[in-house]
């Protein structure tokens, strides 16, 4: 059993000191060129080059003007109460190690009556 534990804890650092020196996630990724008309799909409210102006300066092209709808959309999304946050996380890693360690502890507790139930009762040979 012992061993058990001992192999489940090293297999587990091993894995961490492994993933550490990969890099991952979305902003190590490189940028992707979108077309013009991809970026307008995803960003419908960006300002429009008008026929005095048809070039806009980088700084305005970028503003994106929000409206009530896309606000209201997107704090309906944000406190959904859907999802788990770091304090869920914490405390299900939490319980999570309290029940190991307590099973630990019972599993420690019953070995040792048994050791010196054998001890106080040894068994007569005839």
């Amino acid at each position: 059993m012992a061993s058990l534990v001992i192999f489940i804890i090293l297999s587990t650092f091993i894995s961490l000191s492994t993933a550490e020196d990969r890099i991952h996630g979305v902003a190590n990724e490189g940028p992707i060129a979108i077309s013009p008309e991809a970026y307008a799909f995803f960003h419908p409210n960006t300002l429009q080059p008008t026929a005095n102006n048809p070039s806009l300066p980088l700084a305005a092209a970028t503003t994106v003007q929000s409206a009530p709808a896309h606000r209201s959309a997107a704090a309906a999304a944000a406190t959904g109460g859907r999802g788990i946050g770091a304090g869920g996380v914490a405390g299900i890693s939490v319980s999570f190690l309290f029940v190991c360690l307590a099973g630990i502890g019972v599993y420690y507790v019953m070995v040792k009556r048994r050791v010196n139930l054998q001890k106080a009762n040894p068994e007569q040979k005839v």
